[in-house]
């Protein structure tokens, strides 16, 4: 509503003029538009800047345990060296998908850039629950094709082109006691990972901090 009030030649009140105006559409395209930079072109997920912006004003705020997990691709490289870029970028929409699936819809799920995804979920700490979904993750969504990569392999064609199914490795940090320092928390999940891979890649390292 938006309205003026007009006045007479003695600096009086005379009347008040007003108008309705529907701005429904206008804030729908605000909306979309702020949700469309917010987002990852190829995943649909929260892209850096917006995943770090949320994370940090959670990690403020956030009094509960909380646990910050980094996923990467193993072998990326090679998945877009042989069976070339498309297929990269399938596999990497289908892990988006699989990571938003499989966490709550108030985690906070991101593409970082390149093969590298975070996801952040306030008041998950240490305990059965987070060594399930660290396990399930850890499979991947790419579990049945590997199981039955053999056969595909003998089965494929020019018409029937194999599938990348590539595994990933997980690094994961819970902090018992936040307010934390994004930056320590990254450097943390970022070393468990580098040792899930040192490891033999394909499975996760949880490590638990105060």
């Amino acid at each position: 509503y938006q309205s003026v009030v007009l006045y007479n030649e003695d600096g009086s009140p005379l009347r008040h003029v007003g108008r309705l105006l529907d701005t429904h559409d206008m804030v729908m395209r605000e909306s979309q538009f702020r949700k469309k930079a917010e987002r990852d072109s190829l995943t649909g997920l929260y892209n850096r800047a917006a995943a770090l912006d949320r994370i940090e004003t959670l990690l403020n705020i956030e009094k509960r345990p909380c646990t910050f997990i980094t996923v990467d691709v193993d072998d990326f490289k090679a998945v877009n060296d042989t069976y070339g870029h498309p297929e990269g970028d399938r596999v990497l929409k289908e892990l988006g998908a699989f990571l938003r699936q499989v966490m709550r819809k108030e985690d906070v799920v991101a593409r970082m850039g390149g093969d590298e995804f975070a996801i952040f979920a306030a008041g998950l700490g240490p305990g059965p629950a987070i060594d399930r979904i660290l396990e399930h993750l850890a499979r991947g969504p790419f579990a049945t094709t590997r199981a039955t990569d053999g056969g595909a392999v003998e089965a494929s064609s020019e018409e029937e082109p194999r599938l990348a199914s590539p595994s990933i490795s997980i690094g994961a940090v819970c902090c018992l006691n936040p307010p934390i320092a994004f930056e320590k928390l990254y450097e943390a999940a970022d070393e468990t990972l580098y040792q899930a891979k040192d490891a033999g890649k394909a499975q996760y390292q949880l490590r638990v901090i105060e």
